[in-house]
């Protein structure tokens, strides 16, 4: 992306994630996680070229999760999220907790909320994370999330009300939980409570893909990607 003119202005974007790596699976296996480095870093890198600086948040203070495993992956584009992660290292490293972010948001233009498995672990068990995306649905904060990221939603009906219900989203497909032990990227089938895209909808929220595509959302504040491969169209939009 090109920006003429880049932000300039005092406000950062909160990224909020989880310091958790491991997610158990039924077999009583567990898939080393965390937040993968495309849903991560390209977002990321084009917020930096945008002006914008970040605060991190996790649920205890600890580094940002990040699924070290991926970065491989990022084929023809790998340097660019060492670029990203090198100059942000500091920060991943000394996150704030989330209850310690002020409740007024004042500080941010926006709030972005990475994918990988990571977030499912329990993100959305955290009435002060819930507390903190309620107050960013009332005052019309840009959300932006993908793939199993908007799990983090849910914790917004923890301890209030659910803002988020009749709003679009996409998100990664129930399905492909359910296939992907059949070829052997996670090591077992997930608990119903960690299937994101039926818990989303049991909440309200209006799911728009059947895939795991490059599809994207944008209702309002909040602005969703359906999996990695949405990760250059979330930036965009």
């Amino acid at each position: 992306l090109k920006f003429d003119t880049p932000y300039a202005g005092g406000k950062k974007i909160l990224v909020v994630g989880t310091s958790k790596f491991l997610l158990p699976c039924k077999n009583g296996k567990v898939f080393n996680t965390g937040h993968h480095s495309t849903e991560t870093l390209v977002p990321m890198y084009h917020f930096d070229k945008a002006g914008f600086q970040f605060e991190f948040a996790t649920q205890d203070g600890a580094p940002l999760a990040l699924e070290e495993w991926t970065f491989p992956m990022a084929v023809g584009y790998e340097d660019k999220l060492h670029e990203v992660r090198n100059k942000i290292k500091g920060q991943l490293e000394a996150p704030l907790k989330y209850e310690d972010i002020e409740e007024g948001l004042d500080s941010y233009a926006a709030i972005f909320l990475p994918g990988g498995h990571g977030p499912i672990i329990d993100m959305h068990t955290y009435e002060s994370l819930g507390k903190l995306l309620r107050s960013a649905n009332a005052k019309a904060i840009t959300t932006i999330s993908l793939c199993h990221g908007p799990s983090a939603f849910r914790s917004a009906a923890v301890g209030g009300d659910f803002p988020y219900k009749d709003y679009k989203i996409v998100v990664f497909p129930d399905s492909m939980d359910k296939m992907s032990p059949k070829f052997g990227y996670l090591p077992g089938y997930l608990s119903e409570d960690f299937l994101v895209e039926s818990k989303l909808k049991g909440l309200g929220c209006q799911v728009q893909n059947k895939s795991m595509d490059d599809s994207i959302s944008v209702d309002r504040e909040l602005v969703t990607g359906a999996s990695q491969m949405s990760a250059q169209k979330l930036a965009e939009a």
